[in-house]
């Protein structure tokens, strides 16, 4: 990929290198490039019309990358990260007093971290406790969850008899203004970061619409991260700023002022992202005209998640877009947000271009059990490998994994331990989904909680039936007799019982796929979200 191709000339230019690489070969590989341009794209917009001097480091395995925050002001660094090199560059962001100093040279050590990988959360738990954690949760992964679902049950339950404060709007017909407006029309979005997952494909296809409408993306990301889609062609020519925090406090308003002197923003779109939610207060008091909307996808069990953020910060949102139903109920039914306001645009077919129903005669060979998405604690990978280890002893059949992720480590560890070895074949994202739904007789979802996954969607267009944990809007699209209960044991044998069932008469496969497809009609009638979007983006660029 060209230097072109990255655009760092939106927001800075470029002086002098040594061994980044930013304009050709260097040390640094792609995804740590781009990091570093995200580091500059902010202090650039932070601190317009400066120039500012890189040290540029690489971290050891398991270590985040250190871009914006407090840390990279300091010119002392531990003694495991190498120094890759340096660069200097200076801001292209107009300048005004009220909010710049453009003498001296600013000194800056930045981190791209360690190599590629996504770390659990709970290797990330501090102190005595947290190794206790743990040590229980990766040595008894299923009875921690049978417990971690109980206590689920207790806090759900206390937490939904509250309702969700509201921020007080902001009553301004337009701002005091302080800063020009930028000549580039623009969107602002903010995403929580930038790795494989239903939300992220979301987030990064309008990127693509934006970028089709005309307008330039603004990517901001506020979760720590070693960002393996940072190089995703989506992310051509947008000016992406992988936030590591926390920021120094003046800068915060300094970022924002950037933004808006060097851009034309014609509006916010929040795809799960903290930082920005949090400064929608601020932006409507300085562009009360600014239009704003957010996309949830998934309402969190334990304490409503991004939804409810959403909810908080509703009086500062034109339009809630929801992926289902359940969460246009919630917020319309139990938040009493207006209707008006929440748009329900489905991500139905966002996926399934290129997988086709398998020509190949189901029942030939083995009865063929997958799974497919990432290694997380949300998905519960070790659930369904128990289930394999419990089908094993009963049926002929196989099993696909399909994924990769945080817990791979454990996938591979358990699939020895409990003797899938010879049954269960692993495969890598590298690899086409299509192919695997080819193979599969049934796909199984086992996750604590989802909004409504593009894999049942994909298998649907596969001719596959879905067995999935009863969560989220899963009953839009799954048959009824293949909802199994949240809770790890009954889904077990709730998803077993169905399984011996399908493998032992193919009409009865039949018969729930046909209940699914239906439902899958049905739901296909619902408004389209990639439709809904361009028109919003054509409207902000008119």
């Amino acid at each position: 990929m060209t230097s072109g191709e990255l655009q760092p000339h939106l927001t800075f230019e470029l002086l002098d290198e040594s061994g980044v690489g930013l304009t050709g070969d260097g040390l640094l590989d792609e995804r740590e490039r781009r990091l570093v341009v995200g580091a500059a794209n902010f202090h650039s917009l932070a601190s317009p019309g400066r120039t500012f001097r890189f040290t540029v480091l690489r971290g050891p395995e398991g270590t985040f990358p250190s871009l914006t925050d407090e840390e990279v002001h300091g010119i002392e660094w531990d003694d495991d990260r190498e120094v890759v090199g340096s660069m200097v560059f200076r801001s292209l962001v107009h300048t005004t007093s009220a909010f710049s100093d453009t003498d001296g040279l600013i000194d800056l050590a930045v981190d791209v971290g360690g190599r590629a990988q996504v770390m659990s959360g709970y290797h990330r738990l501090p102190g005595v406790l947290g190794a206790a954690r743990r040590a229980v949760r990766f040595t008894v992964p299923v009875q921690f969850d049978a417990l971690r679902q109980l206590r689920t049950d207790v806090t759900e339950k206390r937490y939904r008899a509250k309702d969700v404060p509201r921020h007080s709007p902001v009553r301004l017909d337009r701002g005091a203004s302080a800063v020009p407006m930028g000549k580039t029309p623009a969107v602002l979005f903010g995403m929580h970061w930038l790795e494989m997952g239903g939300a992220e494909r979301w987030a990064l296809e309008s990127v693509k619409m934006a970028k089709d409408a005309g307008l330039t993306p603004i990517v901001i990301t506020d979760r720590d991260s070693t960002h393996q889609w940072i190089t995703r062609p989506e992310l051509d020519g947008a000016v992406v700023v992988p936030l590591t925090q926390p920021l120094l406090q003046e800068q915060e308003a300094a970022f924002l002022n950037g933004i808006l002197s060097a851009f034309d923003v014609r509006g916010v779109h929040v795809h799960h992202c903290s930082w920005l939610y949090q400064r929608l207060p601020w932006i409507r008091s300085v562009r009360p005209d600014m239009p704003v909307v957010d996309s949830l996808h998934v309402l969190e069990w334990r304490n409503g998640g991004f939804v409810d953020v959403a909810v908080r910060m509703s009086n500062m949102i034109d339009v809630h877009h929801v992926i289902s139903p359940q969460l246009r109920d919630y917020l319309v039914g139990r938040q009493n947000i207006p209707e008006s306001k929440v748009k329900l645009a489905t991500l139905a077919n966002l996926t399934v271009t290129g997988i086709e129903k398998s020509v190949a005669e189901k029942g030939e060979g083995p009865f063929t059990v997958a799974f497919v998405g990432r290694f997380t604690q949300q998905k519960r990978p070790y659930l369904f490998l128990k289930l394999a280890a419990k089908l094993k002893g009963q049926l002929p059949v196989r099993f696909i994994m399909h994924g990769d992720g945080e817990l791979a480590d454990e996938v591979r560890g358990l699939r020895a331990r409990l003797g899938l070895a010879e049954v269960l074949e692993l495969r890598g994202p590298d690899q086409p989904v299509g192919r695997t739904l080819t193979d599969a007789d049934v796909l199984v979802i086992s996750s604590d909680n989802e909004g409504l996954t593009l894999t049942s969607f994909e298998a649907t267009a596969a001719g596959v039936p879905v067995i999935s944990t009863d969560v989220g809007s899963q009953a839009s699209l799954v048959a009824d007799e293949l909802l199994c209960p949240r809770h790890p044991y009954p889904f077990i044998r709730a998803a077993s019982a169905r399984i011996a069932a399908m493998a032992a008469s193919p009409a009865r496969r039949q018969e729930w796929l046909t209940q699914q497809a239906a439902k899958a009609e049905a739901f296909a009638k619902l408004p389209d979200a990639r439709s809904w979007t361009q028109d919003l983006y054509k409207g902000w660029n008119s």
